[in-house]
């Protein structure tokens, strides 16, 4: 109880309430509470009751010898929302009590069921030792300020009757998005710890409304058609339009019937702002409150997601589409030696997870030369990875070597037979195909079952070493999984079956990648630890329901990472929920077992129980606590916006400091492949600084198509899976080795952070043999013509 917060409350549950509550289980009624339980037993039968809508009916503590006659019993339940009479049965103990409140105890009654049930450890710490707050609780979150507010009602600004205007936002809120809704918890406000009580009530009708809106489902709450009563029904029609107003509207459906609605008309990458809209829309129309005064929670990360004025999210229907026709065209190629037997898409784009997903390009277009528009256009093309596997063959190699070639060979004769049959555009390279149809590129990967046996040969499947006893190879965990296509594929299609279920696992997929590379820790996680990581937070999100909001699936993602306990135990991610107790007993066997071995973020999931593929390299313990840290400032400065009034400060959730670095290499925004996804100017005020040749005509990231009309192969400069910023990093990294850690934002940052990576002593010594300038000179050779100037901090010492 007190861990929901349900004491701070004027209106819901308290220790004497519960008291009473455990009491009543006790000695009346069905006397459900025995002397024979212990507390737990005791426990679980009061949360059931709860859950079961007990507090919801009238109790009377006193026994069958009641003074009330059952007219009089029945009549307080009309007077009060909630009844709980005292054992002398004069008087109604739970008065106080709410509607609202009464709903918000039984969902996390029966949220609290669902964990003892589901939990292999019966939940304990999500029961007990974690606190639910306001913003990671609710899906929408609503804020009124009252201060200076004039309002239509007296009655409201009368002392004494503050809570009018609070019943007032309940039965609007209830009457129009009731049926969106599973609760809609209107807090009372409740006078600050200073008040002076001989000062009145006043004061506290200045407070803002707080409101907490938890939705049935995503669809059902972002409709955008409100259906109104038929128009036959001349009443409940009035109703319906003084209540709606402008927006209500007579509409003809397809089964002939004309209904009464109200139409909220949006793009389909704008849904999610509906529910604000008619929020915002009700309480100005009903309040008569100003919209400057009205804050809703909903689209205002929105901002980092924007690719130039659009969402990009948008270009995935397209994929989708591109990719269902290519996935046909494959299947059907006959002049193969082995047919492909299976098409699996690989690239986070294909489960709504990238961040950027591909736009359409105009020279990955099969009809180029009927449409060229006088205009730029970008010459870096991401592609998108597919994975396809060939029928079985007893002829292939065994030999490593051997099989590279032969799969090196598939992919020419597959190249060759697109372009002969289909006339796709095709380049081929030695592990891959790139395919430019529809607009898109395509990368196929070829992959062979013997590909996996070689790996499994040195390491086996962590289940099937525990089963059989048998000790895991000590040379397994250097092994490079990440780049086994099984492995990406069985990720690829688990999380694409979670997004199926969960339609706001994108959305807070792609706003914490994003995040996470606005920070600076691009070289830290890899994107698929990102997409497990928020994965939990749909599986496992106990105490809470499951996020149906963005902005509350953005803020559980940064409790997540500030609040685990990642040194003392591992994140288990049950993507197809069928682990069993022997499953996470064999999983925490393996942690405790190589736990000074393990790396610093254990992820188990059904593909990788050992943490093996993903976090083995990165992150340590060092960038761990660094990411813990900035975790932590933005869950706080996110639950401050949330609640407070500050909305010119949302974009601050992306912005990171810079002076925090040793070097800071500064990128000219020309020469960026989209420029339009950086967040923030770089300014850099540094002790030293180098400024870099002018750019020459070496490397442009942009094209003139009006000048490619002639050219026969225009598809020929575009540069596919070519990302400037990583480049810079990886001849950086080739040159200095592990002289620096790296940061930096592969989405679109304006700037390359480096810092020393070696003990202050070290550091020292290096740093007498080379000069800062040579290096800052050596840096700036390295990025020539992508680089404006470096810079040195004034450091005295480096981070560590």
């Amino acid at each position: 109880m007190r861990q929901r917060k349900f004491p701070q409350m004027h209106d819901s549950l308290n220790g004497f309430i519960m008291t009473m509550l455990l009491a009543y289980l006790i000695s009346t009624g069905d006397r459900k509470i025995t002397s024979n339980m212990n507390a737990t037993q005791a426990f679980r039968v009061c949360i059931e009751s709860i859950a079961g809508g007990i507090l919801e009916k009238p109790l009377f503590l006193i026994k069958e010898t009641s003074r009330k006659t059952k007219e009089e019993r029945k009549a307080y339940s009309e007077w009060f929302e909630a009844v709980m009479m005292d054992n002398l049965d004069c008087c109604n103990i739970a008065y106080y009590m709410t509607k609202s409140s009464l709903v918000e105890i039984k969902t996390a009654a029966r949220a609290t069921l669902a964990v003892m049930k589901h939990a292999w450890d019966f939940g304990f710490d999500e029961i007990f030792m974690t606190g639910l707050d306001f913003s990671p609780k609710f899906d929408y979150h609503l804020r009124i300020s009252m201060k200076d507010q004039p309002l239509e009602h007296p009655s409201f600004a009368d002392e004494g009757k503050y809570r009018d205007i609070e019943k007032q936002i309940a039965r609007v809120l209830d009457q129009g998005i009731g049926n969106r809704a599973a609760l809609i918890r209107v807090y009372g406000r409740v006078p600050p710890p200073k008040w002076d009580v001989r000062k009145g009530v006043h004061i506290i009708n200045e407070l803002p409304v707080f409101v907490g809106i938890m939705i049935k489902d995503y669809d059902s709450a972002n409709r955008m058609v409100e259906i109104g009563p038929s128009a036959d029904d001349v009443d409940e029609s009035g109703k319906f339009r003084t209540f709606w107003g402008e927006k209500a509207e007579l509409r003809r459906f397809k089964d002939g019937k004309i209904n009464e609605t109200a139409v909220w008309e949006c793009d389909l990458t704008q849904r999610h702002l509906i529910l604000p809209k008619i929020i915002e829309y009700l309480i100005r129309r009903h309040l008569s409150v100003s919209p400057s005064c009205i804050h809703v929670s909903g689209g205002q990360l929105d901002y980092a997601l924007m690719d130039g004025k659009k969402d990009s999210s948008d270009s995935v229907r397209r994929i989708l589409l591109a990719f269902d026709v290519l996935s046909k065209q494959l299947r059907a190629l006959d002049d193969l030696p082995l047919r492909i037997s299976s098409v699996q898409p690989l690239h986070a784009a294909f489960r709504h997870a990238a961040v950027f997903p591909p736009e359409f390009h105009i020279l990955a277009s099969e009809r180029l030369a009927e449409k060229i528009p006088q205009r730029w256009c970008t010459s870096c093309v991401e592609p998108l990875e597919i994975m396809i596997q060939l029928e079985g063959s007893g002829k292939w190699p065994t030999n490593p070597d051997a099989i590279e070639k032969t799969k090196a060979s598939f992919c020419l004769k597959i190249a060759e037979s697109m372009k002969r049959i289909h006339g796709i555009k095709c380049i081929a390279a030695e592990d891959s195909v790139d395919l430019l149809m529809h607009g898109f590129c395509f990368r196929l990967r070829l992959h062979h079952e013997k590909d996996r046996t070689l790996v499994n040969a040195r390491t086996e499947k962590p289940a099937m070493e525990k089963s059989l006893g048998s000790k895991p190879d000590s040379n397994s965990a250097n092994l490079p999984l990440h780049k086994d296509l099984s492995l990406q594929s069985l990720h690829s299609s688990m999380l694409s079956a979670l997004q199926g279920r969960y339609p706001v696992y994108g959305p807070t997929v792609r706003l914490a990648k994003r995040w996470i590379a606005s920070h600076l820790f691009s070289d830290v996680l890899k994107e698929e630890v990102i997409e497990l990581l928020v994965a939990y937070l749909f599986l496992r999100s106990a105490p809470y329901s499951p996020p149906l909001s963005r902005v509350t699936g953005f803020i559980r993602f940064l409790l997540l990472i500030r609040d685990y306990a990642w040194y003392f135990k591992p994140l288990i991610v049950d993507l197809n929920e069928d682990f069993t107790s022997k499953d996470y007993e064999l999983i925490m066997d393996e942690f405790h077992a190589g736990n000074k071995t393990n790396p610093a973020m254990f992820i188990a999931s059904p593909y990788d129980m050992r943490s093996r593929t993903w976090t083995v390299a990165s992150p340590d313990q060092f960038s761990l606590k660094r990411l813990v840290a900035y975790a932590r400032t933005s869950a706080e400065l996110l639950e401050k916006l949330i609640e407070g009034d500050m909305p010119e400060r949302w974009p601050s959730i992306f912005c990171t400091p810079s002076n925090l670095y040793d070097i800071i290499l500064k990128v000219q925004p020309q020469r960026l492949s989209h420029p339009h996804r950086v967040l923030f100017p770089v300014d850099v005020k540094s002790r030293v600084k180098v400024t870099v040749k002018a750019p020459g005509d070496e490397f442009n990231p942009w094209l003139l198509l009006p000048a490619l009309k002639g050219d026969s192969d225009p598809e020929k400069k575009l540069l596919v899976g070519f990302n400037p910023t990583c480049c810079l990093i990886n001849d950086i990294k080739m040159k200095f080795g592990g002289l620096f850690t790296y940061w930096y934002d592969h989405f679109g940052g304006g700037a390359i952070y480096l810092n020393w990576k070696s003990s202050p002593g070290e550091a020292a010594r290096k740093r007498k043999r080379v000069e800062y300038e040579d290096i800052l000179i050596e840096l700036g050779r390295l990025g020539a013509s992508f680089i404006e100037s470096v810079h040195l901090n004034d450091r005295q010492e480096p981070v560590v």
